[in-house]
């Protein structure tokens, strides 16, 4: 690791297929330093062999849900990292009730503005 290299935590990777991991790949590509997050158990099997193949990359646990798994992380990252650069979102969540209310609202006013 040189000095002038950076850091970066990438939230929300899923499966090859993610935009997390594309995301990865490219800023890997560029020489950056990652901490890649999964949800849970069930994400963490297929992450574990992604990030295992991205050499100098680190994978960690964190519902983004949860408050406390994510003040728990940003610790464990100044600890590990001391300060970050950059910061990727890709985690896509939308309770199910939510959402269905949202299209439905948003639909009802695309439908009533077709007159």
């Amino acid at each position: 690791m040189s000095d002038s290299q950076k850091t970066a935590v990438i939230f929300g990777l899923a499966n090859k297929r993610s935009i997390a991991w594309a995301i990865a790949q490219k800023l890997h590509e560029a020489g950056w330093r990652l901490a890649i997050t999964y949800q849970n158990e069930r994400l963490e099997l297929e992450a574990r062999d992604l990030i295992a193949a991205m050499p100098g990359a680190a994978g960690f646990m964190c519902d983004v849900t949860k408050d406390d798994e994510i003040a728990r992380l940003f610790d464990e990252l100044k600890s590990r990292y001391g300060v970050l650069h950059g910061l990727v979102h890709s985690v896509g969540f939308a309770p199910p009730e939510e959402l269905k209310k949202f299209l439905s609202e948003h639909y009802a006013r695309r439908l009533s503005h077709r007159e």
